[in-house]
């Protein structure tokens, strides 16, 4: 499976090293109000976006349902959904406790 990562300034990695998540999440300390969100992206379409303030979304980028969201979500959380969506785990992330809407 294979998936690719958004950085902060907008650049994309494909199949960025999973040892290099932390500092994928560590762009945030930079984030600005153009540029406010890191993410991993699935290639059956499924985004798992991070936001410096701790906002989490959920979506489906091809339009499969609707996007949720989690608030407050700490960095060890977003490391281990992005290694499960990594490996394409999409129904245990699927069964976190999402909210509807992006927050």
């Amino acid at each position: 499976m294979s998936y690719f990562v958004n950085h902060l300034m907008g650049n994309a990695s494909v199949e960025f090293s999973l040892d290099s998540l932390p500092s994928l999440y560590e762009e945030l300390s930079k984030a600005d109000g153009e540029h406010s969100d890191v993410s991993l992206t699935h290639e059956s379409e499924w985004c798992l976006a991070a936001f410096s303030s701790g906002l989490v979304t959920w979506e489906n980028l091809a339009g499969e349902g609707e996007p949720k969201h989690m608030r407050d979500v700490p960095q060890d959380k977003v490391l281990a959904l992005w290694s499960l969506l990594s490996e394409g785990k999409v129904s245990e992330i699927d069964s976190e406790n999402w909210l509807a809407g992006y927050g």
